[in-house]
């Protein structure tokens, strides 16, 4: 018996077991740049077993953090990132 099991008033029901083509749609959606944020967001309320809610949850989490880290290197490494690209396009031109 897969899956995890549910107690509800002493009767004790167990979750179905997600398929195959489910994750794989998950994942896919999981991947795209920006959607990803908006599927976690609507999967969080919508998810029909717990471990898709946790599943969303902690990967609207971490691509949060994710967001929030690549914003701070940006603005604080921005000047370097164009410096090293002036110096690639300087190099490839000559």
């Amino acid at each position: 018996m897969s899956g995890k099991k549910k107690k509800q008033r002493g009767v004790v029901k167990a979750e179905p077991p997600i398929s195959f083509f489910n994750w794989f749609v998950t994942l896919v959606f999981t991947f795209l740049p920006g959607a990803n944020l908006l599927f976690f967001i609507i999967m969080i309320p919508c998810a029909r077993t717990q471990t898709k809610r946790n599943f969303a949850i902690a990967g609207l989490v971490l691509s949060l953090i994710l967001l929030i880290a690549s914003s701070l290197a940006l603005f604080f490494f921005s000047d370097w990132i164009v410096d090293r690209l002036k110096g690639l396009l300087e190099t490839s031109a000559t």
